[in-house]
């Protein structure tokens, strides 16, 4: 039998009930959603609006009065290229560095991250107090690890004294690596390393516990190795969550860096692109050129992320379980 109407209907206040459904006035789902709404409109859409306009304008030393000007993006391109002492620009260095943090995290520590997830997976001896160690750091104050690191490696530091005793470093006089050209660098993408290894760990880790124990059980009754499992099952059951990481770390590229505020606050040839931004607005530096940046930034990163999702959605297997 076919009814025409609702079986059963009943209103209380603002909710009524329709064939065992439950309908509810919208008005306090809207509530609960302003909050997060208002945020969207003053700190991303007000904040990008005026980003857009600063980078097109300049102030006119004669009248103090804003004008329309294209210099901000003039010079964002020149700095990209060498100056005339033949010397890399300033932004080129950035760019290189925010590079150099990003093929690192994105791919050395990504890379290490599965890896170790695969071994708490398979539950090795100690796999508890492993998880513990290696996600540590992260649970720690950024400030906080900096410091410990910086106190590692100074030259009155343990390594130091370490290295002195080895005879790998000779002569009277001990190195500060955070305060060379030669070594900052470097030795910030090795706190990123020591940092970052762990991090995303628990993502990986949370992706492999869904995987069916029947498929594992399955496996190895027709005597797969570790390691095939791990290329063959593994991997291709959490690509879904990989593709998203990776698309999530391109989203965000031309914005990486390290802790270069807190190693060595930008200098020795350390700056990154979102350092640099933030240095130009902290220190009362042009708005108008880090707006440009920013935009430039944008700019680039929009279609290389549509493009790596586009690629991410081709290669990856649709698997549901």
């Amino acid at each position: 039998m076919i009814l025409s109407k609702p079986l059963f209907r009943k209103r209380t206040g603002a909710i009524r009930i329709e064939n065992g459904i439950k309908h509810g006035n919208p008005v306090f789902a809207w509530i609960l959603i302003l909050p997060a709404f208002l945020t969207w409109l003053v700190f991303w859409l007000y904040v990008n609006y005026r980003s857009i306009i600063l980078s097109f304008q300049t102030t006119d030393p004669i009248t103090n009065e804003y004008v329309w000007t294209l210099q901000h993006y003039k010079w964002v391109v020149e700095s990209f290229f060498e100056t005339s002492s033949g010397s890399s620009g300033l932004l080129a260095i950035c760019l290189r560095n925010t590079l150099t943090y990003f093929f690192t995290n994105y791919f050395i520590i990504q890379t290490c991250n599965v890896i170790l997830a695969y071994f708490l997976y398979k539950k090795i001896a100690g796999y508890r107090a492993f998880r513990f160690l290696l996600y540590l750091p992260n649970l720690l104050a950024g400030a906080t690890m900096a410091t410990i690191y910086k106190q590692l490696v100074a030259y009155n530091g343990p390594i130091v004294d370490l290295f002195m005793n080895l005879g790998w470093i000779e002569g009277p006089i001990r190195p500060q690596w955070l305060a060379d050209e030669r070594y900052a660098m470097t030795l910030s993408v090795i706190y990123s390393l020591w940092l970052g290894v762990g991090g995303t760990m628990i993502y990986s880790l949370g992706a492999m516990s869904r995987v069916p124990h029947e498929v594992i059980e399955a496996a190895q009754l027709d005597g797969i190795t570790p390691f095939k499992e791990f290329v063959f099952i593994i991997i291709p059951l959490i690509s879904q969550t990989l593709i998203t990481l990776y698309v999530l770390g391109v989203a965000g590229f031309l914005s990486a860096g390290g802790a270069t505020l807190f190693l060595t606050a930008g200098n020795y040839n350390t700056q990154t692109l979102s350092f640099w931004i933030w240095w130009q607005i902290y220190t009362g530096g042009s708005t108008g050129t880090s707006s440009a940046l920013g935009i430039c930034m944008t700019l680039v990163t929009l279609p290389v992320t549509l493009l790596v999702r586009w690629i991410g959605n081709k290669i990856t297997p649709e698997v549901t379980f």
